[in-house]
């Protein structure tokens, strides 16, 4: 907000170290429960990992506010995993139990303090239960954002929007079963037709990257392009820090399938 290069350069350093040294596989961080806080470079324990509900939370602000900054889908990779793993974990299918800590590993034989075995109706600090409720229902502001002539699609989910563009609004619908199905569908509908860059993210783990860093690998990788179809025809696309930029005079009614 304040254009101080010093402080981007900072927080560049410590999301570079976080991602590459301190991030568990399922989006979930701050590995050591005294102080609720990140410990060592390549400190991530399994039975032992507190990976608080809340800092999977912080996570997913985080990772929001680095995209804002630098317009990079790598971000939204560390947001979407958080966001579908380690948060998510937090709540039970019931919607009234909660995790506090979220520990990679829970052993009958082993059970160290301050971390549940299972989840409870609630706690003495009940931050977690809370913070959820308050994350959920800002889902949707997570899943587009919009620049000049760039629309970013960022979350896969069906829905409806509309976003203005050159003052005029586009509405836009999504048609999926994400994250099991990876076949998505959008139907982009601007008020009068008009020209813009829609900017769909191709998440990382479609692109061989576990995660923005060397941290974690695939073991088997795949070299096949993400097909894109526009009114069933196969079109050419640019990537652009991790989006595929279609750029087109749309028309209401305009159909992309991406498998």
């Amino acid at each position: 907000m304040t254009g101080d290069e010093k402080m981007v350069n900072a927080i560049d350093k410590i999301w570079e170290n976080m991602v590459s040294k301190k991030f568990y596989v399922n989006g979930g961080v701050g590995a050591v429960p005294g102080g609720e806080r990140f410990g060592d470079n390549y400190e991530l324990p399994n039975t032992t990992a507190y990976n608080e509900t809340c800092a999977a939370i912080a996570n997913v602000y985080w990772n929001q506010r680095m995209f804002l900054l630098h317009g990079d889908s790598k971000y939204i990779d560390v947001l979407e995993k958080s966001l579908y793993n380690a948060l998510l974990s937090g709540i039970g299918l019931d919607g009234k139990s909660f995790f506090y800590s979220n520990a990679m590993q829970v052993k009958n034989s082993f059970q160290p303090g301050g971390l549940e075995v299972i989840r409870s109706g609630w706690f003495d600090c009940s931050c977690c239960p809370t913070n959820l409720v308050r994350l959920l229902p800002s889902v949707p502001g997570y899943m587009y954002a919009q620049q000049d002539d760039n629309v970013y699609v960022n979350l896969f989910a069906n829905s409806t929007t509309e976003i203005s563009v050159h003052n005029k609004p586009v509405n836009i619908e999504q048609q999926n079963n994400y994250p099991w199905d990876g076949n998505l569908k959008f139907i982009v509908s601007p008020k009068s037709s008009d020209v813009f860059n829609l900017m769909i993210r191709i998440p990382g783990w479609a692109q061989n990257s576990v995660v923005p860093s060397d941290l974690y690998t695939f073991v088997n990788s795949t070299n096949s392009k993400i097909e894109i179809k526009i009114n069933g025809q196969a079109v050419d696309y640019s990537m652009e820090k991790g989006y595929a930029v279609l750029n087109k005079k749309w028309k209401k009614g305009d159909v992309i399938e991406v498998n």
